[in-house]
């Protein structure tokens, strides 16, 4: 049987990390929305590595990796750190160690812990990691996302969908639930390139482009406006009254196009002539 040992860490993060801890706050910790310095980040992920949910351990494992190497070496030369959490480092990150043994000159800066926290018991299996690996593993978190999201309700979603990050609102968006997917427009973390990416798309809820279509600042944005005029879920005279806006090459694409609605390419065509005329 494996030997037990203790990392101790804030009491307020340590609720982060408790078995019993909510889904959404242990996904808080992945993601990095959780205020800790870099060394409790670490340590949190580290906790979570061992978390009973397969799903939780995949995707801690994976943030783990995509950690930056300088940031990695601070945390493995800090005298505050537990060897068993270097060890682990050193598994993934083979150059973090070395890193870390050439900065002799150079002091960690000590993190304040607290004595109040959760002990981690080692389990009988460590962590899967593969030290050969790049240490980075997008597609390995976006896989564990998307299976925790398979586990989630509605709320849940919800919730997720309105704080986080890129990689949970690619995968939200297409929720087949309409109050899921809408939510994610409504994240104020979302950007521009990513609302012209839904307004390309072939979009079932259109509620989605009624948000944008609403959305001020969005519609200041050329690419956005024209992809809303060309999308067919938007609502007829939102698209009419953009197509004032756009170019005369644009109207003249429109005009010869047959992936748009007849109404819109006989107004690209009267539009131009009357340009023309002008």
């Amino acid at each position: 049987m494996s030997e037990k040992f203790t990392i101790s860490i804030p009491a307020h993060l340590a609720l982060y990390v408790k078995p019993d801890a909510p889904l959404l706050e242990k996904m808080k910790v992945i993601s990095g929305e959780v205020t800790a310095t870099p060394g409790e980040r670490v340590t949190l992920l580290f906790f979570l590595c061992y978390d009973k949910n397969q799903e939780i351990k995949s995707a801690a494992l994976a943030a783990l990796k995509g950690l930056p190497l300088p940031l990695v070496a601070e945390v493995y030369a800090s005298p505050d750190t537990h060897p068993r959490l270097q060890e682990l480092l050193a598994r993934i990150y083979p150059l973090a160690a070395t890193a870390a043994m050439q900065a002799d000159s150079k002091e960690s800066e000590e993190i304040p812990v607290e004595p109040e926290a959760e002990p981690a018991e080692d389990p009988e299996e460590e962590p899967e990691e593969e030290p050969e690996e790049e240490p980075v593993a997008e597609d390995e978190a976006y896989q564990s996302k998307y299976q925790l999201a398979q586990s989630m309700g509605v709320g849940d979603k919800i919730k997720v969908a309105l704080t986080g990050d890129k990689e949970w609102r690619s995968l939200l968006i297409k929720d087949s639930n309409k109050l899921v997917n809408s939510a994610v427009v409504k994240n104020p973390r979302i950007t521009e390139p990513e609302i012209l990416m839904i307004a390309k798309s072939v979009i079932q809820n259109e509620e989605i482009l009624r948000i944008i279509c609403q959305n001020k600042e969005w519609i200041k944005n050329y690419s956005i406006r024209k992809a809303l005029v060309l999308n067919n879920k938007t609502p007829l005279p939102v698209a009419i009254r953009f197509m004032g806006f756009l170019t005369e090459k644009d109207l003249l694409g429109m005009a010869k196009s047959r992936n748009i609605s007849s109404v819109l390419a006989n107004n690209a065509r009267r539009m131009v002539s009357n340009k023309k005329k002008s």
